[in-house]
């Protein structure tokens, strides 16, 4: 059950950089998108993690 919670909790997060990464991008501001971006891709695993319990 908690790792359900946290993984929903990781995707919601995942999305919020998605978000703000095209924000950043529109302003042209790269380097804080790439923050963002390296950011979402970490939240991606980490809910995969959680949900699968393994990435392989």
């Amino acid at each position: 059950m908690y790792k359900n919670i946290f993984g929903l909790f990781t995707v919601l997060l995942g999305v919020i950089c998605v978000v703000l990464t095209i924000e950043s991008i529109r302003k042209k501001r790269w380097g804080l998108a790439v923050f963002f971006i390296l950011n979402a891709f970490t939240n991606l695993v980490n809910s995969i993690h959680a949900f699968f319990g393994s990435l392989f």
